[in-house]
């Protein structure tokens, strides 16, 4: 007679909660695992290069790190500033980059030598905004002195002053489809639009809070802000009207970028979450902890979590590197998985070719070969090793068997437990497992209840083991003793969580009263 091999016990799996996967959530799914740096200080601001690499600057402390897209490592750093930098950015052809100081001056510096070229030294405070016109002749600086200037590259010289705000500005930006037209934000809670031509204030809209950052869509519409944990977006073309306001960060958001396509914007803030809005913009006749939002309504359709607080952030223009900058001087990188390139080869059989002898590959040759119909087989029965628990079951010591599994420390205990119980019950064998313990013996399995009897996937089973027990130790448990004060929690835990599902009953009765009666009164 054949001999038949001991079957493993088989662990219970419950059905899993299936979790649909929207395309941006694949999309964002695509970046590695980041690479983390540390910087000097804590990083304040990061830029991409509009050209090819498309290196980073990362501005942190008193020093302006330029990382290589490539290799993700420093390849330059400027250090030629006396206070804090702010805001280093770079010039549309990747030549130059300017970047605001603590003391109130803007320094242009040329990317390949490091040196400095120009320096705009008339604002009285901190400059934390900084960036180059479209024609690439101009500065525009943003001050706590409160004013914003346009400064003339070739002279150094400020051309235009616009006054206006009444606290710090923090913020600005520039329509790509009119460069005369300046947007600048204040912590005086308003966004305003300036014709640098004239100087004059053009529109001014209210955001209700500090603004931190500002962001202005390339097509010159619609422009974004920023303050506290609110983000608006506001119909230029319409004088200023509020099309949107949303609100999904739990603390102040600090960044806003678009992905190299603008068609999804990116915000941070010291939640320690990134969210990305799906926007789309129509020119009729007006503008319409990393998060993803809809258009539809601005809901979150995905979210990445980083482990601080995020002070700055950038993606490339060719969406590859998502760069983050922490409060704990992290800087966080994160780079799209590149494809596999599919081969440009003429139709027909690859030449195959042989590999060398003695070489790696000759001796793995064949490993892939998949055998015919008439191929004769080998089968290698291995023994199987089974677990200690296995082992007593097999020689049925339900006792120890038990013993062994309750005392484990496995990552998956409570499904195990439960799984031997289950089958030392389908082997009338679950009485004979539980009896005739002592009290030290008796309380891991007196625990093991208590914790999971409240579990809608092991209650009902459990609950049996539990009646079981006190029938065989109910009349030996002494007063006062550690058994005696676990069966009480047990009781209390079940009595409330009776109590519980009666006022849920209750509430559902009452539910269905309310919808019977909406139901007659619409009839």
């Amino acid at each position: 007679m054949e001999a038949y091999s001991f079957r493993s016990l088989s662990i219970k799996r419950f059905p899993k909660v299936q979790r649909t996967e929207n395309s941006e959530e694949k999309h964002w799914a695509r970046y590695q695992f980041p690479l983390t740096c540390k910087e000097h200080s804590v990083i304040t601001a990061i830029n991409f290069s509009p050209t090819e690499p498309h290196d980073y600057a990362v501005t942190s402390g008193s020093r302006v790190n330029i990382y290589s897209c490539s290799t993700n490592l420093v390849k330059r750093s400027v250090t030629r500033f006396h206070g804090s930098a702010y805001s280093a950015q770079f010039r549309r052809d990747g030549q130059l980059l300017v970047a605001g100081e603590e003391q109130g001056t803007i320094k242009v510096f040329n990317i390949g030598s490091r040196d400095i070229l120009r320096q705009c030294v008339e604002h009285k405070k901190a400059v934390h905004h900084t960036c180059f016109s479209l024609d690439g002749l101009k500065l525009m600086s943003c001050s706590d002195d409160t004013t914003v200037r346009c400064w003339d590259l070739a002279t150094a010289t400020s051309v235009v002053t616009m006054r206006g705000h009444t606290d710090y500005v923090r913020s600005g930006g520039i329509s790509q489809s009119d460069g005369s037209l300046w947007f600048t934000g204040s912590y005086d809670h308003l966004v305003k639009l300036w014709d640098i031509r004239t100087g004059q204030c053009m529109q001014s809209m209210s955001h209700g809070a500090p603004l931190e950052c500002l962001l202005v869509h390339p097509a010159g519409g619609i422009c974004f802000s920023a303050g506290n944990n609110v983000v608006k977006v506001w119909d230029i073309l319409a004088g200023g009207r509020l099309l949107a306001s949303f609100s999904n960060h739990q603390k102040t958001i600090t960044s806003l970028c678009f992905d190299g396509m603008h068609r999804r914007l990116l915000s941070a803030g010291l939640d320690r979450q990134v969210a990305i809005l799906l926007i789309a913009v129509q020119f009729a006749c007006t503008c319409r902890q990393v998060k993803v939002y809809a258009i539809e309504d601005y809901h979150v359709k995905c979210s990445i979590s980083y482990p601080a607080a995020i002070l700055a952030m950038g993606i490339s223009p060719t969406d590859s590197h998502l760069v983050i900058g922490m409060t704990n001087k992290l800087l966080s990188i994160k780079c799209m998985k590149k494809k596999a390139d599919e081969s440009d080869g003429e139709l027909g059989t690859p030449e195959i070719k042989r590999a060398r002898v003695g070489s790696y590959k000759y001796f793995m040759r064949g490993m892939h070969y998949k055998p015919t119909e008439g191929h004769p087989r080998v089968e290698n029965r291995r023994q199987k090793n089974l677990k200690p628990y296995e082992e007593y079951l097999k020689k049925f010591r339900y006792h120890d068997a038990l013993n062994s599994v309750i005392q484990s420390s496995v990552r998956n205990r409570g499904v195990l437990v439960y799984s031997l119980l289950q089958e030392l019950s389908r082997r009338g064998g679950l009485r004979t497992a539980v009896s005739g313990r002592t009290e030290q013996q008796l309380l891991p399995l007196l625990q093991y209840l208590c914790k999971f009897i409240l579990n809608p996937k092991y209650s009902t089973f459990l609950c049996d083991v539990a009646l079981m027990l006190l029938d065989i130790y109910g009349h030996a448990v002494q007063k006062g003793s550690a058994s005696e004060a676990i069966f009480r929690t047990l009781k209390v835990k079940v009595e409330l969580e009776l109590r519980l599902q009666r006022k849920a009953l209750e509430l559902l009765g009452a539910i269905d009263m309310l919808l019977a009666a909406s139901t007659i009164n619409v009839g």
